[in-house]
Order: structure tokens, then sequence, then C-alpha cells
């Protein structure tokens, strides 16, 4: 029967109005909030006989068992490569195991009473169950706070005006709790206030890799601002005698005000600009105010800037495409292909925005579909040598897909751990929020999260600087919700990059507001499992059918990007 609740210890629901523990002297989720969390946001468990069992939203296997008082958490697959073959992830170790089909089938079983000692005995070894009741994240310290913030990335919003309107944009509707579109940017002193937090932070930061991106809005429609904050930056580092050597500039773009004036300042202060373009399904979803398409005007700008600025366009312009439904990854892929222009520029992106709620993600199923395509797509073109892989069109297309590199290498370069239910992150949180990225309001807030620009998620103010605990308490609401809710027990929490913006739980959210987000959360997760076992999938298939050698090239790319590329994501488990 189906128990209706979650693996471990299910915290007693309160009166809305009590006082949630404040732990380190930080305001965090009420409890009825975290109880509420704990009623949606969990797994579907079964009870019969002595064991339970779990299965994770989305998914259709056993992922989570409870057996003589031990918490069993795993993922079990059958290759689907024309093999008979099985495997076992075992996240408490971080290793992947070849079993049995018997093996398989016992671990998917909902009742072990007539299962023999030893093939349990002999499967704990490579689960290695523990007897809480499911993941322990580190506790925040008690002096958790952001005196002297090491920003890493600062993004600028010259305005936050758009001359269109993406149906899916965070700012045109399809996300609550985040500013509008308005006529808004921030002044010169703001700007400056933000620019010197960011250079004159940590004198360690001086040689990591660090970022300003220039977002919006659309940010060329306040080009001379723009401007404005490229030359304050350049003046800042003077005064300061900041060397800044791996400093990276970006403007992210729909392309469509691009002109000779604007792009002579790009290339004379090497400002590398991503223009957004989506392909056969462009004209779905980037439209203007009266909902006409835009594809072709950025098209057309495109082409213009790879016929007359080659050399740049080869070296500092990506070409940036949100997946959406209904996607078709073969259509994709011989439009960029076919493109001569998009052969000739720096870089693709593919990736996926997740709205969120159960709808959302009953619509990008499909999405999920032609994504294994192109997973599939990228498993075989391992049958190629790394250097015949560096000039292969397909397996460009293949890992230009965000959700496929950034999910295959954690993957493949995840540490082993020694087993026991203590993990050493908080899934994707690194940094107390505002301590290494910061966004600026047009009216000099500060904020963690370039997707909620709300006071929520504000973390202080160019006037008055860092809010020292601001951050710190919306990483505790984040640790709250996610000991409340379906993480703890998740086999892929060791590898999940899921952070604040995608589970940003408030204690000043109302009851409707939690659910809300809730399924918005839950929607996340289901594309955070799915990514993950595509990736587990193609990392056994590529050693199996191409030998583990095949793999190095990834190897090698990782360990260059922890020190050299300021986008990494590094992570410790």
């Amino acid at each position: 029967m189906n128990t209706g609740t979650t693996v471990g210890t299910t915290p007693e629901r309160t009166a809305p109005d009590e006082e949630a523990p404040t732990g380190p002297g930080l305001r965090s989720l009420h409890p009825w909030q975290r109880q509420l969390i704990a009623e949606h946001d969990r797994p579907t468990l079964h009870t019969q006989a002595a064991a339970t069992t779990g299965i994770n939203a989305g998914e259709r296997d056993v992922t989570i068992r409870v057996h003589q008082e031990r918490t069993w958490i795993y993922k079990v697959w059958q290759g689907d490569r024309g093999q008979d073959t099985h495997h076992l992830y075992t996240p408490v170790t971080g290793r992947i195991h070849a079993i049995g089909r018997d093996e398989a089938e016992i671990l998917q079983a909902p009742d072990w009473s007539a299962t023999p000692d030893a093939t349990i005995s002999r499967l704990a070894s490579l689960v290695m169950p523990f007897e809480e009741p499911g993941w322990r994240f580190p506790d925040l310290p008690a002096d958790a706070r952001v005196d002297t913030p090491r920003v890493r990335v600062l993004m600028l919003n010259p305005t936050e005006q758009c001359n269109i309107r993406c149906t899916y944009c965070y700012y045109g509707g399809a996300y609550t709790d985040t500013r509008p579109h308005q006529t808004a940017s921030p002044r010169a002193d703001a700007v400056k206030a933000a620019i010197d937090l960011f250079v004159t932070g940590e004198e360690k930061l001086d040689s990591a890799p660090r970022a300003v991106y220039f977002f919006g809005g659309e940010p060329l429609l306040a080009f001379d601002e723009l401007k404005k904050a490229v030359l304050a930056l350049a003046e800042r580092k003077r005064e300061v005698g900041a060397r800044l050597d791996n400093l990276v500039l970006q403007v992210n773009s729909n392309g469509m005000l691009l002109t000779p004036k604007i792009v002579d300042f790009l290339v004379e202060h090497d400002i590398y600009l991503n223009i957004s373009i989506d392909g056969p399904n462009h004209d779905r979803y980037r439209v203007d105010r009266r909902g006409k398409g835009t594809h072709d005007r950025v098209r057309e700008r495109t082409d213009w800037l790879a016929e007359n600025r080659p050399e740049y366009f080869s070296s500092r312009v990506a070409l940036i495409c949100v997946l959406s439904a209904p996607l078709d990854a073969a259509a994709l892929y011989r439009y960029f292909s076919e493109w001569p222009a998009a052969q000739r520029a720096l870089a693709w992106d593919f990736d996926l925005i997740l709205p969120g709620g159960d709808q959302s993600y009953a619509d990008f199923e499909q999405i999920f579909g032609e994504q294994r395509r192109v997973w599939d797509l990228f498993v075989r073109s391992h049958r190629q040598t790394y250097a015949e892989r560096e000039q292969s069109g397909r397996y460009h297309f293949a890992f230009s897909h965000g959700f496929l590199h950034r999910s295959f290498h954690r993957v493949l370069n995840q540490p082993e751990r020694e087993g026991g239910a203590r993990l050493g992150h908080l899934l994707g949180m690194q940094l107390i929020p505002g301590n290494e990225y910061l966004v600026l309001g047009s009216d000099g807030t500060l904020y963690s999260s370039y997707e909620y620009q709300s006071p929520d998620f504000a973390v202080g103010h160019t006037d008055r600087g860092i809010d020292p605990l601001a951050g710190a308490e919306q990483l505790a609401m984040f640790r709250d919700s996610v000991e409340a809710g379906s993480c703890t027990t998740c086999w892929a929490a060791p590898l999940c990059t899921v952070t604040v913006p995608e589970a940003p739980f408030r204690r000043s959210d109302s009851a409707d507001a939690v659910r809300e987000k809730v399924l918005t959360k839950r929607a996340r997760c289901m594309s955070e499992r799915e990514n993950l076992t595509q990736a587990l999938r193609a990392r056994v298939d590529i050693a199996q059918e191409y030998g583990d050698a095949a793999l190095d090239g990834h190897r090698d790319d990782w360990s260059r990007q922890r020190t050299e590329v300021a986008r990494v994501d590094p992570f410790y488990a």
C-alpha cells in the first residue's frame, strides 16, 4: 500500500505563526512551511511486509529502500544499446557496479522476505546502506555571514527594458516573484559602486577566472550605459592596480540592434558576444511586442556580423539556443550545421529552461525523449579518436548541449566516497549567496540571483554594501527546504546542481506560494535526475563499447577547466 509519508521522521505541523528555530541567529523557514514541503515534495512509498520501497517523482524504478532499519539509496538500469547488461550506481560511494539480471530484479522487488541472506549481504556490500533515515547535509556554520564578498561574477543590466517579448523569459511573466520588463537603468554611481566591489575583492582573486556579464532586458538598447560601465571598469582597474588577467567581459543579446559602431566597441575592448537564436522554434517563442517572430532579423544581423567581422565572429561570438517544445533534435542539428555563419561561430550553447509545475514537466517529457537522441549521438561519436571528435560537427553539436556536458562531467569526475549518510555539500551550493555572484538592479539593489530580482533575494545595496547576513539566511531557508523534502533520499543528491534560485522558498511565503514552489522544484528535480541517468548510461556505454581510454579526453578537459575556465562548476562530495 502507499504509505503517503516520506522515509524517516516527518516534522510535526505547527501553527502558521509559530516561530521557527533560528539556529545560528538566522531567520529560517517556519515549521509549518517545512511540514508543507514534506507533504508535497516526497517520493511515492510502498510498504509490503517489513519492507518499504520508494520511487521518485518522474521515475518508475525503485531507488529507495528501508530494510532492517537501514536506508538503501541506489540507481539501477539495464543497458539499452543491444546489450543485456545491468548496472548499479551507489551514491554513497560514487561507484558504478556491473550486476546480474537477478540482482537488478531483487533491487526492484517490493518484498525481500524470500530473498536469501547471502544475496542481501552481497548487495549491501555494494550499496552500503546506512542507519540514518536519509542524507545528512552540512550544517551552516554558527558564524555564517559575508563580510568581504569575493565576487567572481558581476552581472550588470544596462537597462531592464527589452525590444522583444520572449514568452519563456524570466521577466515576461513565466516566472513569479521577479521584476517585469521596465524602462529602468542603474545610476552611474551605482554601477561604479558595484564595479568597486568586484575589483577590490580579495587579493587572491586577482589571477582567478572572473567575469562581468551584461544582460538586460536587451543591453544594446542602452549601449551608451554599457560603454560607460566598460570604461569605468577599466579606469577602476588602473586606479587600484588590479591586473585581472583572466577577466572576461560578455554581452548577452538578441542581436537585432547590432551596428558597426557597437561592434567596433566590442572588438576594441575584447568583449565576448552571445547571440540568442532558437533555430526552428525561434518564432514560436521569441516574438516582438506585437507577437511577430524575430528570427529573420536576428539571423540577418548574425550573417552580417560573420561576413564583416569574421575574425571577431570566430573567436568571440557564441550562438545561444533555448531548447523548447516541440523539440526535434535532428531538425535542430540540420539548422545549425547547414547555416554557414553558425559553422564559423566560436561556440554553440543549447540549454533548457523549465518554468516549473507538473504541466510544465509534462510538456518537457517530449523534450527529454529528444535529448536521449542527443545522448546517443554523443556516445556513438566516441568511436572516433579524441582528435577526430574535436573536428566532428556531430560531436560538437551533441557536446554543446549544456544539460549533457554538465551532467556527464559530474558523473565522470565525481570523487569516490567511503560511505555514510553525511554529504560534504548542499546540492549545487558551494558558497553563501552573494559571496561570489552579484547582480545589480536598476535601483542599486544587489541580488544573489539573476532569475529572481526581488526583495527576498536582495543581499545588499550599492549605497550600503553587502548585508553580511542576507545571503546566509537565503542559504538557511534553502537548507530547510532540502532537508524537509525529497532530497534527503534522492539518489542524485551527491551529483545534484540545484541551487537557491531553483528552490526559492522564503519565510514570507504563503501556503499557496509554498505549494507552487514545490511544483517548480519537483519539475527541476525530475529534469536533473533524467540528465544524470543519461550521463550514467553514457559513461558505462562509452567504456564498454570503446574502452575506458575513450574517456581520457573528458578527464583532461575537466582538469583544465578546474584551473582555466570561469564557468566551471566544481563540486565536492
